[in-house]
């Protein structure tokens, strides 16, 4: 995850989403970037297996839409554009799609 945030960093990359990440579960802390905020569902009982992190120094403003959907698989945010007030909204939403393990299923 360092790895990714590094380089998206080098890339000037505004937002990073990931999946299966790794959670300290007895704190509920992931990594930390000093470039980048960590936004998270919101959930205190079960383990988010997704998570986006926004570059602090970004022209683009986010909003998390905990309120669209509560599933913590899913993890939405609008970016607006602090320097262009005219752009459209972008949602960005990081979707977990779990593939069945049992055999001979496509699910």
């Amino acid at each position: 995850m360092h790895t990714c945030l590094e380089i998206g960093l080098e890339l000037k990359i505004d937002y990073i989403l990931f999946q299966e990440l790794f959670i300290n579960m007895n704190i509920m802390t992931t990594i930390s970037h000093s470039a980048y905020y960590c936004i998270v569902p919101e959930s205190e009982k079960i383990r988010p297996r997704v998570m986006i992190f926004a570059k602090k120094s970004s022209r683009f403003q986010f909003c998390q839409k905990s309120n669209i959907c509560s599933d913590t698989d899913i993890l939405i945010i609008d970016i607006n554009d602090s320097v262009n007030s005219n752009a459209e909204v972008i949602q960005l939403i990081n979707v977990y799609n779990e593939k069945s393990l049992a055999e001979n299923s496509n699910e």
